[in-house]
């Protein structure tokens, strides 16, 4: 009897199993609670926004300043990313050690890093500190000391990283990419060459810290279990007593412009394969083109079904991995496909990637991609939004890149309302292959013949 019973059940459970031809359709989306987030600014300009959320008895806090790495990057090349590494290690009243100590005290932790735009403080405590918190955030950016010592081993360190990033061909075409589309805007530089970051000194990032990390060009955003009005008074302490320092304003300097499509061909012999990037200017963080140009760049490699990966990986067997991606900075932006191929495949991989370009350019995306790219784009986005420091990092980026302030509130609608026609048109506009720059890291003599036909060739050495 129990066998036979047995036997019914797997019975039915295979006819249910086979009847099954497609995934179930995903859950409706649920709705999001956005904390309530508050905006204040103190006399000296510092802006301050906080947010409570009191998920974990944890705070973070990310205090930036709006000077990025091409600061001064003619005259002082890597200034800000050796502030930004040795601010950390020591203040007119505490040593490095003392610092680490500080932290550990609090369960806290705090580093420095320098991009494109900004300088970024991010430190975090357990919410019963937060105090004591600000009291070391506010220490350590308002009275780096750059003990020699500390400066001495930072540059030691950086010229060491920069020498083994140029033997990296992903690191050459990054690179040569910047210098090629943003031409003499600080956007170009990407870091300085080891010997200039020997020569800078002490008092440079001394000066630097001075003028550049001051409150008048700032934000300061902190989220955790906090009280709004006991943390704003915590804040005025250590922070309003800053003096404002006025800054002169920063030159434009045009980008680069191109009439026709250029190779920049990095001669890197010895390669076995080449590291292809076809890129164009793309438009600034805040523009009302970011969300399609951002959902067009996932349908044609942002994301694992996407056409390059279906062309260029499962259909031909060129690449492991080819992508797109479009990285938008406050200014100005990049879009880029990019593929990593064997030798003997380079000419057809540009065939390919330029086909899939002009492809999303001048066809509609069909209803399956437009959706799936969509999922994964409110997806991606609202996994980052669950960690404080994520949440914190994605409301930075409303004051870094002056966005809207009910951006990530409305993200999701504004998302699901793009249509087809408008992945077009972003397409059409920015994966332009008529004056597109084409980057190639790889072995010139191996390949020349390959690439020669797709346009002027510019050989970096």
């Amino acid at each position: 009897m129990k066998r036979a019973i047995a036997t019914l059940l797997l019975f039915v459970a295979t006819s249910l199993f086979a009847e099954q031809k497609t995934p179930p359709p995903p859950a409706a989306p649920r709705a999001t609670e956005w904390p309530k987030i508050t905006e204040r600014k103190l006399d000296n300009g510092l802006t301050v926004v906080l947010v409570p959320l009191h998920n974990v008895p944890k705070v973070t806090a990310l205090l930036t300043f709006m000077s990025g790495n091409g600061f001064a990057y003619r005259e002082h090349p890597g200034i800000a990313q050796l502030a930004a590494r040795v601010a950390t290690e020591g203040t007119a009243t505490r040593s490095s050690r003392q610092v680490r100590e500080a932290l550990r005290a609090i369960g806290g932790s705090l580093n420095a890093a320098s991009d494109a735009d900004a300088t970024t403080f991010d430190a975090t405590s357990l919410s019963e500190f937060t105090p004591r918190l600000f009291d070391l955030l506010a220490d350590v950016a308002r009275r780096p000391s750059f003990p020699k010592s500390e400066v001495d081993l930072a540059k030691t360190n950086l010229a060491s990283e920069i020498a083994e990033q140029r033997s990296s061909p992903d690191f050459l075409v990054d690179e040569r990419m910047r210098k090629v589309l943003f031409g003499a805007h600080p956007y170009s530089f990407v870091t300085a060459e080891p010997d200039a970051i020997a020569k800078l000194t002490r008092e440079q990032l001394q000066s630097f810290a001075a003028t550049r990390y001051v409150p008048n060009d700032a934000h300061l955003i902190v989220v955790g279990d906090i009280d709004l009005d006991r943390t704003l008074t915590e804040v005025k302490k250590a922070f309003g007593d800053w003096k404002k320092v006025e800054r002169t304003a920063d030159t434009s300097t045009p980008f680069a412009k191109r009439d026709k499509r250029q190779i920049s061909f990095v001669d890197r012999r010895g390669s076995v394969q080449s590291i292809v990037r076809i890129a164009a200017l793309a438009p600034s963080r805040k523009s009302a083109d970011y969300l399609s140009l951002r959902v067009a760049s996932t349908i044609l490699g942002g994301a694992f079904y996407s056409r390059l990966n279906r062309n260029i990986r499962e259909a031909k067997g060129y690449s492991y991995s080819p992508y797109s991606a479009a990285e938008l900075q406050k200014r100005a932006g990049t879009f880029f496909a990019e593929s990593a191929v064997r030798n003997e495949v380079t000419g057809s991989t540009i065939l390919e990637m330029l086909y899939e370009l002009d492809r999303m350019r001048i066809e509609a995306v069909t209803d399956e991609e437009l959706t799936s790219a969509k999922r994964y784009t409110i997806g991606s986005t609202e996994v980052e939004l669950e960690t404080q420091g994520g949440l914190a990092n994605r409301i930075s980026t409303i004051y870094t890149y002056d966005l809207p302030h009910d951006f990530l509130e409305t993200f999701r609608g504004k998302v699901d309302a793009l249509t087809a026609a408008d992945i077009r048109k972003a397409a059409a506009k920015y994966f332009d292959t008529y004056r597109a720059a084409i980057v190639i890291v790889g072995d010139w003599a191996k390949v020349k013949e390959q690439v020669e036909p797709f346009g002027d060739v510019t050989l970096v050495k």
